[in-house]
């Protein structure tokens, strides 16, 4: 027991770092802003994995240190507590005078089986397993507490048994979504993508796919989001590869389904959650090249910085003549009154 305790307190140690520093897989975009802040010391974190803790192999090797301790202590403990719940309470000392609580007192003038059968129905109703013989009484309980105790170390052995099985056989992705833009759930349509060991991301992908019909979020004066949500089309249709579909934008499929994103709300798909992490710009531009033609046009993503959603971007326009074109652009929310 005393080692399990001091595995999970180093396992509560070790994770303090994926709360302290951004992580790929739940946020890439604070975790590039980061690198890009801390050029000297990114080279020593990523040797320590400490942008993917809960991936690395020092945090795997103390949950699974855990996990044995564990494993090691229930076992023993539960045939114990078994063997001790079907047995009978301890007999009766031959003298009570011994024991560090006693009480004596007479029954008269009711007889000592009307008091004893008095004492049963309290001890009963009081939930003691009680035994009664020629000898007297006697009375036991106490077997929810290492019950209660049992389940809670049970409980936490799931807990890492999840986590692993989550790490293995799971995945994380982000991607970047303009309002009136469609995702596929495959592997190239993701920004970042992080996959445990065990994924097979040909098999173990579910077909779905979703527009991005609506995006609504409300801002303070000084331009930090106070809240927002998505609203989504989800395309239930498959081709016969098994691909989804886009819904048409008008007149869509007859299974198309919508849905609303919010935070911390996910929305789940055959399994797969799908999280509203975040927000930003993504202002509408057009770059016209040296010969008056439009060398590019749409909505360019901007990648927030701060809580009031300081954006960059790059903006390239490969295709525009006699040379190629690029930009890059920071957003500002004005100043409020």
């Amino acid at each position: 027991m005393r080692t399990a305790l001091v595995l999970l307190l180093l396992l509560a140690i070790a994770a303090v770092p994926g709360s302290l520093i951004p992580q790929t897989n739940v946020d890439p975009f604070a975790a590039t802003r980061w690198k890009a802040q801390h050029p000297r010391l990114t080279p020593l974190y990523e040797r320590l994995d400490l942008f993917a803790v809960y991936g690395s192999a020092w945090f795997s090797a103390v949950y699974l240190l855990l996990a044995l301790s564990l494993v090691g202590c229930i076992g023993p403990r539960l045939r114990h507590y078994w063997r001790a719940a079907r047995a009978e309470p301890p007999p009766m000392p031959r003298r009570f005078d011994r024991l560090a609580v006693h009480r004596e007192f007479d029954t008269w003038p009711r007889s000592s089986d009307a008091a004893l059968a008095d004492i049963e129905a309290l001890l009963s109703k009081r939930r003691f397993r009680v035994d009664r013989d020629e000898r007297g009484l006697r009375a036991e309980r106490g077997y929810l507490r290492e019950a209660g105790n049992l389940l809670f170390h049970a409980s936490l052995l799931l807990v890492l048994v999840g986590f692993g099985y989550g790490k293995l056989l799971g995945y994380t992705g982000g991607v970047i979504l303009v309002q009136g833009t469609s995702f596929t759930n495959a592997l190239s349509q993701y920004d970042q993508f992080v996959s445990g060991s065990l994924f097979d991301s040909s098999k173990d992908l579910k077909p779905f796919a979703m527009d991005l019909d609506r995006f609504e979020a409300t801002y303070l004066p000084n331009g930090q989001p106070l809240d927002f949500e998505a609203t989504v089309v989800l395309g239930s249709s498959e081709t016969s590869t098994g691909q989804p579909t886009r819904p048409p934008a008008a007149g869509r499929s007859p299974r198309a389904e919508e849905a609303t994103l919010r935070v911390n709300e996910p929305l789940t798909i055959d399994n797969t959650n799908i999280y509203l992490v975040g927000h930003g710009y993504a202002p509408s531009v057009t770059v016209k090249d040296g010969r008056g033609r439009i060398a590019y046009q749409g909505p360019t993503t901007f990648l927030p910085q701060d809580g009031s959603l300081t954006s960059v971007g790059v903006i390239k326009a490969p295709d525009a003549r006699p040379t190629q074109l690029g930009f890059e652009g920071r957003f500002e929310v004005p100043p409020g009154p």
